[in-house]
């Protein structure tokens, strides 16, 4: 445990769903929800043991014939940190992702988790499984949890261990442009194998939230729908994130008063 500095649990997720939107129907809007995953040394997991991990929003999503659909791409591997202490290096390690979104019991409306085939025609030890009686909940007593074996199929489930690390990022030239109907933020980030970014959110400069998508290849250029355009006064700011988990942010950015 002493050479690594970090863990994290993860899942590569994408195909997204999409609806019509109510409002307008020849636009698409990604079906809502949320995914979490969990680590424990038993299939029985505790609520200390689970950690959210996406959101839908952030997710590649499944094009859809006839229509334009934004974000559409391959799968993405998506991380949640968490305490080193909870990985077991002596004993086996259980991992579980589920969501407790009601549209995500149909492949027509849920995102897919990514898996790589396995031969079946060799004999080896069940190391997956899946479970259709949860209720949005992991499972708690492990001598039902482990329901449906699945032997030809490989999840895309693991645990990535981080060594401690001195690598170094760089954000700057923040710009934004506030149109009729929606906002536009930019910025660069420097430094090796950056992974994440996207743009937070202020009012006091001190307290801040993140307002866009997460974006994964530069050009980093970010829409912000009506809703999450900044008031006159605010504060933007842009951030970014390395394989190892290290974060850095630009100089925060005030709307100017005379923007509406």
């Amino acid at each position: 445990m002493g050479d690594f500095g970090r863990a994290y649990i993860g899942a590569k997720i994408g195909r997204a769903k999409t609806r019509p939107s109510p409002r307008k129907s020849w636009q698409r809007e990604v079906i809502p929800g949320k995914i979490y995953m969990a680590v424990s040394q038993t299939a029985s997991f505790t609520a200390q043991q689970r950690f959210f991990l996406a959101e839908t929003g952030d997710m590649p999503t499944e094009p859809v014939p006839d229509a334009h659909v934004d974000g559409v791409g391959a799968g993405e591997w998506f991380w949640a940190e968490v305490p080193l202490a909870l990985v077991s290096f002596s004993q086996p390690n259980y991992l579980i992702v589920w969501s407790p979104t009601e549209a995500f019991v149909k492949t027509s409306s849920s995102p897919v988790l990514a898996g790589a085939a396995v031969d079946d025609g060799l004999a080896r030890e069940t190391r997956a499984w899946n479970n259709h009686s949860i209720t949005g909940m992991p499972p708690r007593n492990p001598g039902a949890a482990l329901e449906t074996p699945l032997n030809s199929i490989s999840p895309a489930l693991a645990i990535k261990l981080v060594p401690p690390s001195s690598s170094e990022i760089s954000v700057s030239e923040f710009l934004f442009e506030r149109g009729a109907k929606k906002c536009l933020a930019r910025f660069s980030a420097w430094g090796e194998n950056i992974s994440e970014a996207w743009v937070e959110h202020s009012r006091d400069g001190l307290d801040w939230e993140r307002v866009s998508r997460i974006l994964r290849r530069q050009p980093f250029d970010f829409t912000l729908t009506a809703d999450r355009c900044p008031a006159p006064g605010d504060y933007l700011r842009g951030a970014a994130r390395d394989v190892l988990g290290t974060t850095a942010a630009s100089d925060p950015f005030q709307v100017p008063y005379g923007a509406q």
